[in-house]
């Protein structure tokens, strides 16, 4: 399936990704081509911003460049069969694609391995998704799995502890030591991790947060725990 993806950072990424597909690519007159990071022919027009904003929305913060590109093809857990270090974020029916693709940029900073979703009631790859993770897309993959709660223990198996996520957690984020091989867990935005996803992990924790408001986004939430990880392992 194919999709707009717009914006620098996610189309000179996704340029620069030999696995990306892409079919065309529209350039407001205005831009300056050189600024096009081409390691292959790729047919290309440069048009008025009116056309570009037909194909991504007028909202879109485009930067004036749209690139209409195929979806990447999911990993499988496979790849994490190593017996190394490793970080991946596992995230439970994550809908809002803002959401998803921040979470994305912060596991390409933070040097995650690998996102897993649910192949249903997650958030599809797209425009504003890639737009979001600015270009981690093309650095982390998508591994998709049908069933979670099946390939969490796949995971364990494979050596990984599982730390779920939620403010209703007794035990602070700051207080452990995590594993080798650490798989972190997110909930969706309203509802949290479902009740099986939360009994699947070895451990629930939360964040350290003021006691006159301890809500936090998502994606904030994530990268706050991704950043604690790193700043362990390294």
């Amino acid at each position: 399936m194919t999709y707009w993806m717009y914006g620098w950072h996610a189309c000179n990424a996704a340029l620069s990704n030999q696995s990306r597909k892409i079919e065309k690519i529209l350039l407001d007159r205005r831009q300056d081509p050189k600024k096009l990071q081409l390691t292959k022919k790729i047919p290309f027009e440069v048009v008025d911003v009116k056309i570009i904003e037909q194909k991504v929305g007028k909202e879109a913060v485009h930067q004036g460049i749209a690139m209409c590109v195929h979806e990447l093809i999911p990993e499988d857990i496979s790849i994490l069969e190593e017996d190394a270090p490793m970080l991946v974020v596992i995230l439970d029916q994550i809908t809002d694609p803002h959401n998803m693709g921040a979470i994305w940029r912060s596991c390409a900073v933070f040097g995650a391995v690998g996102v897993i979703t649910t192949e249903r009631n997650s958030a599809p790859e797209s425009g504003v998704l890639a737009k979001a993770a600015s270009g981690a897309l093309e650095v982390v993959p998508r591994i998709e799995v049908k069933n979670l709660a099946t390939s969490i223990a796949e995971l364990k198996d494979l050596g990984f502890w599982m730390y779920g996520f939620s403010e209703h957690a007794k035990d602070n984020l700051q207080n452990f030591s995590f594993a080798k091989k650490t798989a972190l867990v997110f909930g969706n935005e309203g509802d949290g991790m479902r009740s099986l996803t939360m009994k699947n992990c070895d451990q629930t924790l939360q964040l350290p947060t003021s006691k006159n408001f301890q809500t936090l986004n998502v994606s904030n939430a994530a990268a706050v725990a991704l950043y604690e990880v790193f700043r362990q392992q390294n």
